[in-house]
């Protein structure tokens, strides 16, 4: 299993690491949030903990690195560290269509154990790869879906409690941020997506972010809400929200000949 993952990672990302772009112009971008309740990204997932969720990404016109780090406030415990791959296979006209992946992707899992060695409680790394391949149609210059499945695959089974397989849908959409004045903007980003583990009935979720601030300031204000519309074999709040702190940056560097 952990080779037939190890192939399918370089034979899908590998090459575009490989393929030679014109621009010779990079990004670094990113945001740190730090929240009340670490909802992850898919949604119905939360820590319920306060928590502190980075996203980065550096890359080259179609080909990006987006590490995705989250930690638990309380003691700075990790909670989880995603290396998400992207290659733009087609970025032009209203249909739009990349490949990307995680590899690897790590969540620590609380677990309880009896020794007398160790802690009553301790976290366990569960380690995946996903195949996330999306498709996006522009209905206007202010309006954009995006549809995508993420295939998870475990590279290893540590305990029983592990999940063995997963997939999930997800449908979202990218709006242009609304202007509440001419110093304030409101963004709205909605999405309905479904879950799927092992083979347990599907659960179909509603999600939406609300991300205020102030036009040209680093720093805004957001909120993210999940709520099921169908909760299939899973398990959660039928409510969840949480409020966090932004700060983002976007920098672009050239490469000198």
């Amino acid at each position: 299993m952990q080779k037939t993952i190890l192939y399918y990672i370089l034979i899908f990302i590998f090459p575009f690491c490989c393929l030679s772009q014109a621009k010779q112009e990079y990004f670094f971008k990113g945001s740190i949030n730090v929240n009340n309740n670490g909802i992850d990204w898919v949604p119905i997932f939360s820590r319920d903990k306060p928590s502190i969720i980075a996203n980065f990404s550096l890359g080259k016109d179609r080909f990006s690195v987006n590490p995705l780090i989250r930690y638990e406030l309380d003691g700075f415990q990790p909670w989880g560290l995603d290396i998400w791959w992207n290659y733009i296979i087609k970025k032009q006209g209203k249909f739009n269509f990349d490949l990307g992946g995680v590899f690897p992707g790590v969540i620590n899992q609380r677990i309880n154990v009896i020794n007398e060695d160790l802690p009553n409680t301790i976290l366990q790394p569960w380690v995946a790869a996903i195949v996330n391949p999306n498709i996006s149609y522009s209905l206007s210059s202010n309006l954009k879906l995006t549809l995508s499945y993420y295939e998870i695959l475990p590279i290893k089974i540590v305990n029983k409690m592990q999940i063995e397989s997963g997939r999930i849908i997800i449908l979202s959409s990218a709006m242009k941020p609304l202007s509440i004045s001419n110093k304030i903007y409101l963004n709205w980003s909605p999405l309905i997506y479904a879950v799927q583990l092992e083979n347990s009935k599907t659960g179909f979720f509603s999600a939406q972010t609300f991300n205020i601030g102030i036009v040209n300031s680093p720093f805004s204000i957001s909120s993210v809400i999940n709520k099921p519309i169908y909760f299939g074999d899973l398990s959660g709040k039928s409510f969840n929200w949480n409020l966090g702190l932004n700060y983002t940056f976007d920098l672009k560097f050239i490469k000198r000949d």
